[in-house]
């Protein structure tokens, strides 16, 4: 937990383009480590200086329900263990009991659940990107709640984050065009549909190990973030 936030700090105190060869030396032996570091520096960067103290205190409260969460049952997803983390929630791999099914299952975090216009506005962007069926854009099964958590049951991607990638390695001029079309296929799916997404940026772009690339839609922003992540001009359901 010291690691965390003392690598969170650190690289904080650098410049932007230095954080990168910081953490590849910093966490070098921990990939975990980096992706939770990483999650921690998006979520800064994303809400300002005010997110900083909160997500330090964060990290050790969503590291300790991340722990008492593995095993257990919420819904009808059995949680095989964690896979990552935001500043709004965090992320398990879990098996869908009812379709036998791999699933990414993304609990949001209890301040957040607090706010019941944040809630709402969550459900409604959630609703509007499940609308949508495109290879490019993160499918959504389900939003629901399970006593007190919260929760989005979206299709498992076997891969890593566009900023991940970037991090560990330079991509070439043709892998770049690759991601920049099938990031603006999804995009253009969207706003065809109604939805604009306004937090496009390499932590909401997933890359698969076949090449695909997902965007994310639906995931709440920042508590301090003044717009919504995507701008919903009209929802089906």
């Amino acid at each position: 937990m010291a690691s965390i936030k003392t690598d969170f700090q650190s690289a904080l105190e650098r410049n932007p383009a230095e954080r990168p060869a910081f953490l590849s030396q910093a966490c070098a032996d921990d990939p975990a480590l980096r992706s939770e570091v990483e999650s921690l520096i998006s979520s800064h960067d994303q809400a300002g200086d005010s997110i900083e103290a909160m997500a330090a205190e964060a990290a050790t409260e969503m590291l300790a329900n991340g722990h008492a969460i593995v095993d257990k049952q919420i819904g009808h997803y059995q949680v095989l263990n964690r896979i990552g983390r935001g500043g709004m929630g965090e992320v398990f791999l879990a098996q869908d009991a009812s379709l036998g099914r791999k699933v990414a299952l993304k609990l949001l975090r209890t301040e957040f659940t607090r706010n019941e216009e944040r809630l709402r506005r969550f459900r409604q962007e959630a609703c509007a990107a499940s609308s949508l069926n495109h290879p490019n854009i993160l499918t959504i099964h389900e939003i629901g709640q399970d006593d007190t958590l919260h929760f989005m049951a979206t299709e498992y991607v076997a891969g890593e984050t566009l900023r991940q990638h970037i991090s560990r390695a330079p991509m070439t001029l043709g892998q770049a065009l690759d991601v920049v079309v099938q990031v603006a296929s999804a995009l253009a799916a969207a706003h065809h549909a109604g939805i604009v997404h306004r937090d496009i940026k390499p932590e909401n772009i997933m890359l698969r190990t076949d090449g695909y690339v997902k965007v994310t839609l639906g995931w709440p922003s920042s508590p301090n973030r003044k717009q919504s992540t995507v701008r919903v001009r009209r929802c089906s359901k």
